[in-house]
């Protein structure tokens, strides 16, 4: 199949990336990237090569090495995204991340959080179980508007929000959403809730690798980005910035021996014997982005086979993408609607959340595909994500499994 782009480094996308540089058993097809990611084998072999020299010499690997090769992953990824690295540390992913961040809060009488319909079930469950936990923290779960004609519906819905809720002391707020692939627009929303007296968490799940970040020009409380989805690193690798005013009241989770060190990094580097090589493995992994083009040939290439592909499945399935701005659509995922049929409607009823777990699981079972079906607007979606190995026929593919799985029975 032909690849839409090829990278200012000659690099050549699509099949012959995916047989050259990823271990993918080739009798199934992934279009569904943004769950899991997938780890290159040029990263792979690294993590394999530093977990042999770890078992060579334990002891020395944990009481010498560890720690200092932290602290150097760390200020990569922060070279990488563009932060200080005295704000930035490394954990295991965005939910410990979050989770690290709302534990440490000191929370009072009257207190509340604010999260939206589009927010993920995990930072959802987060904030539903420490409102349990102190009883008197409110959880004020706002609606995003549906569709959405231009940005400003966003700020505005957050606005009127915040002006009917005084009490709220943090917003959680997605960079790009799970459920839906939105890029909701951030700088707005951190001044406004900084305007009101609010911290502002960003949980950018999605975003490190897929869009430019300048962490100390947004000035959030806090930013939460996974390393393992679009970095290619191997899974069990996350950012957390912390604001300068922040960092001797946001802990890890774990107590552990350093837990009183002075340094924000030293803190969250030792947690006991804790598997730390797939942090350490961060400077592999942005080695690899970069040899592809970095930002630019990466976001050109998906970009380019997304919409292809959106419309093409469009077409097919006799459907329309997520009505939202094109300056709010995700490079790299967009969300497709199912074919109006029968059996579509009873998988709708069927679905509780975010996701329709089974047609998923019956689209991998009978074809082999991997990608996920989420539930916005009432009805069912087909979230599609696109990498670098991602060729035409992938996304023929899926098209072909939706339309068998998916027929009205004559």
């Amino acid at each position: 199949m032909e690849n839409l782009s090829t990278s200012p480094a000659m690099v050549e996308f699509g099949r012959t990336l995916l047989r050259r540089e990823f271990c993918f058993d080739e009798s199934s097809t992934q279009v569904n990237h943004g769950y899991y990611g997938a780890v290159p084998r040029k990263v792979l072999d690294c993590q394999l090569s530093m977990m042999e020299e770890r078992e060579r010499n334990p002891e020395h690997w944990y009481r010498y090495l560890d720690n200092d090769r932290y602290i150097n992953a760390a200020a990569k990824v922060a070279e990488f995204i563009g932060c200080c690295k005295e704000n930035l540390v490394l954990v295991e992913n965005t939910t410990s991340g979050i989770n690290a961040v709302v534990k440490s809060m000191s929370w009072n009488k009257g207190d509340g959080i604010l999260c939206t319909d589009h927010t993920y079930e995990s930072m959802s469950n987060l904030v539903q179980y420490v409102a349990k936990e102190n009883e008197d923290i409110e959880v004020i779960r706002m609606d995003i508007p549906m569709p959405i004609q231009d940005e400003d519906e966003v700020v505005q819905a957050y606005a009127k929000v915040i002006e009917k809720s005084p009490q709220i002391k943090l917003a959680i707020i997605d960079h790009i959403t799970s459920v839906s692939a939105m890029i909701l627009p951030v700088h707005r929303l951190v001044d406004l809730c900084h305007k009101n007296g609010i911290l502002a968490l960003i949980d950018g799940a999605h975003c490190p690798g897929q869009l430019h970040l300048d962490l100390e020009k947004l000035r959030a409380d806090y930013y939460v980005g996974n390393l393992h989805k679009w970095v290619f690193c191997p899974r069990g690798c996350a950012l957390l910035w912390i604001h300068p005013n922040h960092h001797n009241t946001t802990h890890p989770i774990i107590t552990s021996a350093k837990i009183f060190h002075a340094n924000l990094q030293h803190r969250y580097s030792y947690q006991g014997t804790r598997d730390s090589i797939p942090y350490l493995t961060a400077t592999k992994a942005i080695e690899f982005y970069q040899s592809l083009g970095g930002m630019d040939a990466i976001v050109e290439h998906n970009s380019k086979l997304k919409d292809w592909a959106s419309s093409m499945l469009s077409e097919a399935w006799n459907s329309t993408c997520l009505p939202i701005p094109n300056s709010m659509r995700a490079p790299f995922m967009i969300l497709v609607g199912l074919p109006d049929t029968k059996t579509t409607r009873e998988y709708e009823i069927k679905t509780k959340g975010h996701y329709s777990d089974e047609l998923k699981k019956d689209i991998y079972d009978k074809h082999r595909v991997h990608t996920v079906i989420c539930h916005v607007m009432g009805k069912l979606w087909c979230r599609m994500s696109v990498n670098v190995y991602n060729c035409q026929e992938d996304y023929y593919k899926l098209r072909d499994a939706i339309l068998s799985i998916l027929k009205d029975e004559a």
